[in-house]
């Protein structure tokens, strides 16, 4: 959750996207409509659990229970590292849960600003027929045809470099690092050194989608410092990902930086785990009335 900062103190060591502060004294709508001042703070919050599934209707951090059925034929043939060359496309699912562990464990709870909902499966793309189909999503998501291809993939090159170093340019939308472009917003995603890099490339693509569609808000920025905002597009520095699944990693990620970063392969006795599990912290903005 570090760094937490507080009317402009900051505490617990580390540093935040530049998008993401608040000034030691806020104003905002007060329950009058009169604007009530308040103290800034800033704070990480784990808020999502999104499984990368390879078999559709599994569910990894459930133990492997299968809750759908009829669904066999969606299952990936996932490749990655094959040396060939070749052009070998992996369809992963997402499991989406709402998973606000501060709220389970009843931490912060007397903060106005802290997530208050309790754990929730949210989402499961196996039933939603545009997440199977590059041709429909691009009818949905229009501007796949400008960002889909070798220049919009050479485009993203300043991208991959500040993704690496933990800074992802949230003003290239349509870029996700090393993964390459987010576009098409399916479970597609071309081969890969690593499953893990395959899974974020297809996690981040789901996130934009969510984005887009009003299912994640931003939470950071001068628009969000009295409450979350729509914004069409992702903004990925506001994100943290925790590898939790099928290893958890000691490093923390960002949408974009490279697996070699926060983890490779899994070790040889857990080699057929080609899907992940992720935990996914949220940067907040809070004006404490």
């Amino acid at each position: 959750m570090f760094p937490v900062t507080v009317a402009g103190i900051s505490m617990g060591g580390g540093s935040n996207p530049s998008l993401m502060h608040m000034d030691p004294i806020c104003l905002c709508p007060g329950p009058y409509g009169i604007d009530m001042p308040g103290i800034g703070m800033t704070f990480w919050e784990p808020t999502f659990l999104a499984e990368v599934a390879r078999t559709p209707g599994c569910m990894s951090t459930l133990g492997g229970t299968q809750v759908l059925s009829g669904y066999d034929s969606l299952t990936s043939n996932q490749t990655y590292g094959s040396g060939r060359g070749d052009s070998s496309v992996t369809r992963m699912q997402i499991h989406w849960y709402i998973y606000p562990l501060f709220s389970v464990l009843n931490m912060m709870s007397s903060l106005g600003c802290m997530n208050t909902s309790g754990f929730n499966l949210a989402d499961l793309t196996e039933v939603d027929a545009t997440w199977q189909d590059d041709t429909w999503t691009s009818i949905a998501f229009p501007e796949s045809a400008l960002f889909a291809n070798p220049v919009g993939a050479l485009s993203c090159i300043p991208d991959a470099v500040a993704s690496a170093a933990g800074r992802p340019l949230d003003m290239m939308f349509w870029c996700q690092g090393s993964q390459g472009v987010v576009y098409p917003l399916t479970g597609s995603s071309t081969t890969h050194s690593s499953p893990q890099g395959g899974n974020l490339h297809v996690l981040g693509k789901y996130m934009q989608r969510k984005t887009r569609m009003a299912g994640l808000l931003s939470t950071t920025g001068p628009w969000a410092e009295c409450q979350s905002v729509y914004l069409p597009n992702m903004i990925r520095s506001q994100y943290r990902i925790d590898p939790v699944a099928p290893v958890a990693s000691n490093q923390t990620a960002v949408l974009g930086m490279s697996e070699f970063r926060w983890g490779m392969l899994p070790p040889a006795n857990t080699a057929v785990r080609t899907d992940s599990a992720f935990l996914i912290w949220v940067g907040k903005q809070c004006c404490a009335l």
